[in-house]
């Protein structure tokens, strides 16, 4: 998810490692956000899903058909592993039948580890390319605009 203020709504300083840290949150309750959608693979890349509203289990199998589907097509074959995490709209029942009955191999990963989640480490450097020089946007079309050009 990307925040039209900043990636995170913290704003980061040097201190003093003998006193108590302090956060400082930018963000106001309401703040706009877009959240997107994207896989990768070896030497490629799936297009970018901009979500509205919140994902449900649902909508996360919808994009899935389209983007999901497109990208393991394009690859070639069936021969492939689908890594997510364990996000409650991932695990859901409905879509572990999806994949069983679209053939697609799934790898479970823990929420939350970048070590073993590579999509994680690209959601990083893209949100510092975005967000570079604490780059702020006024409306949601503007960042997603930066989003697809970094």
């Amino acid at each position: 998810k990307f925040y039209l203020d900043d990636p995170d709504g913290f704003s980061y300083y040097w201190y003093d490692l003998r006193k108590e840290e302090e956060i400082i949150s930018t963000r106001t309750q309401g703040g706009s956000s877009v959240m997107i959608w994207a896989s990768f693979v070896w030497g490629g890349k799936s297009s970018t899903c901009f979500i509205n509203g919140r994902m449900n289990s649902n909508g996360y199998r919808e994009v899935l058909k389209i983007h999901l589907v497109d990208i393991g097509n394009a690859i070639g074959g069936s021969d492939w592993i689908f890594q997510q995490d364990n996000a409650l709209v991932h695990r859901a029942k409905v879509n572990l039948a999806w994949f069983k009955s679209q053939k697609i191999n799934v790898s479970p990963w823990p929420s939350l580890s970048p070590d073993l989640n590579h999509i994680e480490n690209l959601w990083g450097i893209l949100s510092r390319k975005v967000c570079a020089e604490g780059k702020q946007f006024k409306t949601k079309e503007q960042l997603k605009a930066a989003i697809l050009q970094s």
